[in-house]
């Protein structure tokens, strides 16, 4: 498939709704389990902590994955978030959650919207997912056309 230049502002809405809900779905659901009677909040806690990363980190190979036929030469600079998830995703699908530089892909964390180091272990929360999201879909919009 031919790269998509760019894509339609309305499938860009369209996805970040869709990214917003399930940051509200998500959030509604560690409030009532933090309300939840007879439950050991410990215990509770403890399995949200072991969630979240996981469930994060899917989102993102999400998000990547419904721009997959962007072009690669429209996210060329360092500090671009589109690069940034590109190699967060290749990073989670195939070097088992381990950021990863790819080569014609610039990356300098310092540089980067969530500042993960080369080699460090990928491990989503919340915030940094939308954070992440908002400034992918961002970079995304300044390239429609009349932006």
């Amino acid at each position: 498939m031919h790269p998509v230049t760019p894509y339609p502002a309305a499938y860009v809405q369209a996805c970040r709704a869709d990214f917003a809900a399930q940051l509200a779905t998500y959030r509604d659901l560690i409030a009532a389990a933090s309300k939840a009677s007879g439950a050991s909040l410990v215990r509770v806690d403890a399995a949200l902590a072991a969630f979240e990363p996981g469930y994060f980190n899917t989102l993102l190979v999400a998000l990547d994955a419904r721009f997959a036929h962007r072009a690669r030469e429209v996210e060329g600079r360092a500090g671009d978030p589109r690069a940034e998830v590109r190699l967060l995703a290749a990073s989670l699908m195939a070097h088992g959650g381990v950021m990863t530089v790819d080569g014609a892909i610039p990356y300098d964390p310092s540089g980067a919207v969530l500042r993960i180091d080369v080699g460090d272990r990928i491990a989503l929360n919340s915030d940094d997912f939308e954070a992440i999201v908002a400034a992918f879909l961002d970079a995304v919009e300044r390239a429609l056309p009349g932006a």
